[in-house]
């Protein structure tokens, strides 16, 4: 039988599963509700990674012990303590006696985002993480923790940001700002007291708002404080960035950098582009690149390699064909 492959790619919203066999061709696919334990518990979240596997399975008319190996690159595989309680709690009932490998989702989205087995991917999406794998195998994760343990990037850190410059400006302690009238339209309300009243205790209805086009909108108009909020987010992208090429010594090497997540659609070229120059300055031969295909192909990708093939053109060529 052909070996083959599956990746798992499992967060808040959905997930993905992946199967590859040894040429590279998709066998199978599989799409399932949130696997992320953190936020519906790991029975939910078992569930609809079983399922998605499942799916997968049944479109390549395979078993799961017919797996040669696999990769789960999971939302919320963030301590040591999730490695250690995810394979058994979730995982194993899931695969049995098959093997598998657990990663944090982020090294999903590296892998799937170049045509290399080694790079640095930055993810600038509601909140931040970064990864790196170098060319000797070592990988580093860094952020994807929160505010309150050092993340200070991401589209929950800009809207924060945003709302903190109206109020500020409406109760005296801060200066005017385009985005005052930016957020009391989006809010449909008047004044701050109004834009506090719908806002502070309901944040689905504040994420609702997409308050980082806003910054992004007025900063490109030349709001100077939307252009601070824009530049520092760019400032940690890239003093992340930066840590993990030199912890993973990177600095001489030609290696893509992948630039993840909706914030780095934004609207403002100084927001990449100051990125770029911080991290030229310590990594010229950096290759800042979208990426290529989506995490779950990273994923499968990952437990192919992890099996000792090499991912070559004609590999990359298939999963080119293979788009959510």
């Amino acid at each position: 039988m052909s070996k083959t492959f599956l990746g798992v790619d499992a967060g808040a919203t959905k997930t993905h599963a992946l199967i590859l066999n040894e040429d590279g061709a998709v066998l199978g696919f599989g799409e399932s509700g949130p696997g992320n334990h953190e936020s519906f518990g790991y029975e939910a979240a078992g569930k609809c990674i079983g399922d998605s596997i499942r799916q997968a399975c049944a479109e390549a008319s395979l078993e799961i012990s017919d797996l040669t190996q696999s990769c789960f690159c999971l939302a919320g595989a963030d301590v040591d303590s999730d490695f250690e309680t995810l394979p058994e709690v979730m995982l194993r009932p899931i695969m049995g006696e098959s093997p598998f490998l657990l990663k944090n989702d982020a090294f999903g989205c590296l892998r799937g985002g170049t045509t290399d087995p080694f790079g640095v991917m930055v993810n600038c999406g509601t909140a931040q993480v970064a990864v790196g794998r170098n060319r000797e195998g070592k990988e580093i994760r860094l952020g994807g923790y929160g505010f309150e343990f050092g993340d200070f990037a991401g589209g929950g850190v800009i809207a924060m940001w945003a709302a903190c410059a109206l109020i500020r400006e409406e109760d005296g302690r801060g200066e005017p700002t385009r985005l005052s009238p930016l957020l009391r339209e989006r809010a449909q309300v008047s004044n701050a007291a109004e834009f506090l009243n719908k806002t502070y205790r309901d944040p689905e209805f504040f994420a609702s708002l997409k308050i980082p086009k806003l910054v992004f909108l007025a900063s490109r108009e030349g709001d100077p404080i939307a252009k601070k909020i824009v530049l520092d987010c760019a400032e940690e992208m890239a003093v992340t960035a930066v840590a993990l090429i030199q912890r993973l010594k990177m600095e001489e090497e030609v290696f893509d950098l992948v630039t993840a997540g909706s914030v780095f659609k934004g609207e403002d070229p100084d927001f990449i582009e100051s990125i770029q120059k911080t991290v030229h300055s310590v990594a010229p031969k950096a290759r800042f690149t979208m990426p290529l295909f989506d995490p779950v192909a990273g994923a499968a990708l990952l437990a192919f390699e992890d099996a000792g093939l090499v991912a070559d053109e004609a590999v990359y060529k298939q999963l080119e064909a293979f788009k959510l």
